[in-house]
């Protein structure tokens, strides 16, 4: 699912879930966000926010910015992809898909997957739970803004 473009609902509603995480929800809170049939399942939908994030903030922390050239973008996609942290990251990312596939719209693997991008998010950025709800809300208005 993660190599698909998200619509602006699953946008949200992905940040709805993680809102819920970082503050320490429960699984109910979760099964509320699961979705109805035809919907994406809610663990498969966090791995794909996150992927598209933790990529976006790596992007930030070596400096790419859309006023770069082609040549610029791709000098800083080949040090991204020789940084161990960067490395760490896809590996992640790709252990939360994979247990996301098995998950169903399990809220336990929803909670699990949340926390584990949570602290992505923090080892990129040094984030703590106060500045990732305040770094979900800025995404929020910014999905909404696109919506």
């Amino acid at each position: 699912m993660d190599d698909v473009e998200m619509t602006s609902d699953e946008h949200l509603r992905a940040l709805a879930a993680l809102e819920v995480v970082a503050k320490g929800g429960d699984e109910e809170e979760l099964m509320a966000l699961a979705g109805d049939d035809g919907e994406h399942p809610l663990p498969a939908l966090l791995v794909a926010y996150g992927r598209h994030t933790l990529q976006r903030i790596l992007l930030a922390v070596f400096g790419a910015d859309d006023t770069m050239s082609r040549d610029e973008i791709t000098l800083r996609v080949d040090e991204i992809n020789e940084d161990p942290l960067a490395r760490m990251t896809f590996a992640l990312t790709s252990t939360l898909r994979t247990q996301a596939a098995s998950a169903g719209n399990s809220p336990v693997a929803a909670k699990q997957i949340g926390m584990s991008l949570l602290l992505a998010v923090h080892a990129l950025t040094g984030a703590d739970t106060d500045d990732a709800l305040t770094l979900l809300r800025a995404l929020r208005g910014e999905a909404l803004r696109d919506a």
